[in-house]
This record gives structure tokens, C-alpha cells and sequence, in this order.
């Protein structure tokens, strides 16, 4: 076990400048190391693995990627910083250098070197990489997006899990994206706000390592970071939450409507919540792999969804990710952090038309990600732990069996609208059929049902764009036919 502070490693061509900044700031908890060269760097960062010891950052400023690369192997959860004079990123050298190692998934990102001290934005960016390594070792605890439908759990985070008294302005069913975003914009006006969540805050993408492309997140952000903000702040605007609480009916009664909510009382009932308007952000879960004999391997060694303790885990093993999207694409990278290798199973010819470009060029890019086309699962052995997986290549039909440590599945998601069948229209694939009334006609909002009063927003809804950042803008749009509806009806 780690007996001292974790390290931070500066290996600058010239350090003496970064190096007091940091002492200066993180000192008292952090052990700020100089290194006189890569090769010292190198040696250090073996004898602290060799001892047990965290290394948490690694601070470069050569385009040499080597320094980094042995930082991912000897210390996976390390972030890796590359250093860069103000204005410099004017210079197409180095911005080109700095571009190169992000793709390659070498460095986390670049850090200006303080121009005078204390200088708050090198602070700060130091501050980023830091949380980020305790985030990914579980040091600074767990958040809103652990409590996985744990109702102990939830109140041991201070989370409330109980009704309130009372009709509220508006239920949000679901705290994804687009609920949480709703539940800011309706609270911030003034709507007196509940949201309903049966697993965690954050929903499907609270579990995203790392989102690189949401707006005004230059390093990217974690799903369960963004989780935690957006609760945070609809938290101080006065939107209550009842989490580990699953809406399992809704009734329209005199001019407003009752929602049913499970864990169901003795008797054999769910309590009751009574609401002006409704808002649906259920979402989406993930769609099961129908394979024969892979259900004694569910959360031992076949997982939907990767977290960060699940991808420690798999330290030095060969693990295989099956879909091709962008969840899938992320969980690959973020299991190469890790994993001794990660092979990608996709059915399609390859990645472009189903993932974002900035993750099919990270894949392309690591040695440590093997992509393989027009393949297709057809088998797990094992005893306790899965040892072996089995697939097909379609154009051959060739298969090919080998060893495997993990398996994670991201095959696409169905929308949680069982409950919904008898009281709303959706359409073949389950999703809820929004902007039309019964007869075709348009309605005032595309995010309106047919029942008047009741919305849906994100991935739940027929016809949305499946990415974090449209939930985020439809729950936020949608306070305002919530506005209209209850003026209408007050």
C-alpha cells in the first residue's frame, strides 16, 4: 500500500518556474518530484510503482511520446500534462505536436506555465488533473452517480429518497440530462419542481468516462462530473429529488395528474405524487446481448456499461467491447487505460457512421485497440469467471475463439417506457411519440404528447438525437410549454 503522498512529476526541459507553483500550491498534499531528463522521469516512475506508490500527475513538454506511454503502463490512473509557454499554441509546431499526442490518447491535456504566482489558471488546470486522478482511483469518494437504485446507499449520501407532502408545479420522471436540464430551467422560474429517479443521478451518460465533445468543457468531462453540477444546481434553484423512486403509473385526475411510485407500500400499492404537468426523461437502458449461457457471467466478467472500478479491474487483461457506438467508444479508450488490450466487436464494416469522429480517430490511433468488422458474438465458456468468448466473422464465417478477461456489452439501448403502454402513444420501438396529436396534427411543442400536460424530452423520445447535449437543450426548451400549459390550466 502507498505509504506517502502521491507524486507529481515535472519533466521540463526547464522546471524551475513550474515546479515552485506547484510546491507552492499542493505541496502539503502532494510530493512534487523534478526530474533531470526523460530518463530520470522514466526511473522514478518505475521505483514509485515498484513501491506502491500513486503518481497522479506527470508533467512533459517533449513531443516525444515515450515518457508518456510508460506513464499509462506503470500508472494507468496518472493523468499526463504537457506543458506550454502563453502563446504558444499560436505556433503551428506546437499546437501541432500538442494535437498529436491528445489523438494518440498520450497526453489528458496541455497546461500553460504560470507567468506569475500565484498565477490561478495554471492553479487550476493543476487542480482539474488532480481531481480527475482521484475521481479515477475512488480517493475523493463516491457521487450521485453511484447509488445504482441503493436506497441505503442514497441516504448515506445525504440523498432524499421520500415523497413530499403535497402536489408539486411539475414531475420530472428521470434525472438524465434532459430531466436534470429541465429540472434547472423549471425550478430557476420558479415552478416548484420534483424529480423522480429509480437508479442514479445522471442516468445512462452519468456512467461516460469521459465526454471530449460537451460545450464549454475544453478537457472534456466525465459523465458523473456533469451529473453532480447539473444536481448541484438544480439543487440551489429549489428542485427537490426523491431518488431510488420509480414511477410505475400516471393517471389524469381533475385537471392535474397522479403518478404512481414504486417501492410499493404493505398493502401492496405505490405512494402517490400529485403534479400540474409531467415531465418524462426516462431515457434509455442498455440492450441485452441474447446470447446463451452469458447471464452467470452478468457483473462477475459481462458488464453493460464500464465504471472506473470495473475498468481498474481489468488491469493487464485482454478484454473485448461488443457495439459501435459512442459508448462503446469510450468505454474502449477508457478500458485502455488499463487493460493490457481491448478488441472491439462490431457488426458493421467499421466505426465512422455510428460513432463521433474525434473517438474513431483515438481508436485508430492506440496500440493498445484492435477493432475487428463484420463480427459477431456467438459464444462465452468459462467456469465461475469468463475465460473465453467465441464470434463469427460474417463475410467468411470463419470463427475465432480465444482468450478473454471481461466482456462489455453496448449493443444500442431501449427506452424505459414499459409502464407508459396503456396511457401513451409510442412507437414500434417503444420510444414516445412526441409533436402530433392522435389525428396527425401538429402540436404547439415538439416535446408534447397527445395527452395535454404531459412531455418528453431526450432519449425517450421517438425521433431525439441520442447525445448528452440535445437532452440538455430539449429539457431545457420544454419549461416553456410547461409555463403556457399550467397558465392554461390555473
Amino acid at each position: 500500500m502507498p505509504t506517502q503522498q502521491p507524486m507529481v512529476l515535472v519533466a521540463l526541459e526547464t522546471s524551475d518556474d513550474v515546479a515552485r507553483e506547484l510546491e507552492r500550491r499542493f505541496g502539503a498534499d502532494y510530493r512534487v518530484v523534478v526530474a533531470a531528463g526523460e530518463t530520470d522521469a522514466a526511473a522514478r516512475l518505475a521505483d514509485a510503482a515498484a513501491a506502491g506508490q500513486a503518481v497522479a500527475l506527470v508533467l512533459g513538454d517533449s513531443a516525444d511520446p515515450r515518457l508518456y506511454v510508460e506513464t499509462r503502463r506503470l500508472h494507468p490512473d496518472a493523468r499526463r500534462g504537457f506543458v506550454l509557454a502563453w502563446g504558444d499554441w499560436a505556433r503551428a509546431e506546437t499546437s501541432d505536436t500538442v494535437l498529436a499526442l491528445m489523438a494518440a490518447n498520450h497526453i489528458d491535456y496541455y497546461v500553460v506555465r504560470p507567468r506569475f504566482s500565484p498565477d490561478e489558471s495554471f492553479n487550476r488546470a493543476i487542480t482539474d488533473f488532480l481531481r480527475d486522478h482521484q475521481r479515477a482511483t475512488g480517493a475523493g469518494g463516491s457521487d450521485v452517480t453511484s447509488i445504482e437504485g441503493d436506497a441505503d446507499r442514497a441516504r448515506r449520501h445525504g440523498l432524499v429518497t421520500a415523497l413530499p407532502d403535497g402536489s408539486v408545479d411539475l414531475a420530472i420522471v428521470g434525472a438524465g440530462p434532459g430531466g436534470l436540464a429541465a429540472a434547472v430551467y423549471a425550478a430557476s422560474e420558479g415552478l416548484d419542481t420534483l424529480v423522480l429517479e429509480r437508479r442514479s443521478v445522471g442516468g445512462q451518460a452519468g456512467s461516460s468516462s469521459l465526454i471530449r465533445n460537451y460545450l464549454g468543457f475544453s478537457r472534456g468531462v466525465s459523465g458523473a462530473e456533469l451529473a453532480e453540477r447539473a444536481y448541484q444546481q438544480a439543487w440551489v434553484f429549489g428542485a427537490r429529488f426523491a431518488v431510488t423512486r420509480e414511477a410505475v403509473g400516471v393517471a389524469e385526475v381533475d385537471g392535474g395528474f397522479v403518478l404512481e411510485v414504486a417501492p410499493q407500500l404493505p398493502e401492496g400499492q405505490g405512494e402517490l405524487v400529485s403534479a400540474g404537468a409531467v415531465v418524462l426523461a426516462t431515457g434509455v437502458s442498455y440492450r441485452r446481448l441474447a446470447l446463451p449461457g452469458l447471464d452467470p457471467y452478468l457483473g462477475i466478467s459481462v458488464f453493460y456499461g464500464v465504471s472506473a472500478t470495473e475498468a481498474r479491474a481489468q488491469t493487464g487483461r485482454v478484454v473485448y467491447v461488443v457495439g459501435g457506438g459512442n459508448s462503446a467508444g469510450q468505454a474502449a479508450v477508457f478500458l485502455s487505460r488499463h487493460a493490457g488490450h481491448v478488441h472491439i466487436l462490431v457488426r458493421k464494416s467499421g466505426l465512422a457512421e455510428t460513432m463521433s469522429d474525434y473517438l474513431v480517430e483515438r481508436i485508430a490511433m492506440s496500440p493498445r485497440i484492435t477493432l475487428h468488422p463484420f463480427s459477431e458474438v456467438t459464444g462465452v465458456f468459462g467456469e465461475t469467471n469468463l475465460q473465453e468468448v467465441e464470434w463469427i466473422d460474417d463475410r467468411t464465417r470463419e470463427t475465432t475463439r480465444i482468450a478473454c478477461g471481461s466482456l462489455f456489452v453496448m449493443i444500442g439501448a431501449e427506452p424505459n417506457t414499459d409502464w407508459l403502454r396503456t396511457c401513451l402513444p409510442l412507437d414500434e420501438k417503444g420510444f414516445v411519440l412526441t409533436g402530433r396529436d392522435a389525428e396527425g396534427k401538429a402540436l404547439e411543442s415538439p416535446y408534447a404528447t397527445s395527452r395535454d400536460g404531459i412531455y418528453a424530452v431526450g432519449d425517450v423520445r421517438a425521433g431525439s438525437v441520442k447525445r448528452v447535449a440535445a437532452g440538455v437543450g430539449e429539457g431545457s426548451i420544454v419549461i416553456q410549454a410547461v409555463h403556457r400549459y399550467l397558465d392554461r390550466n390555473a
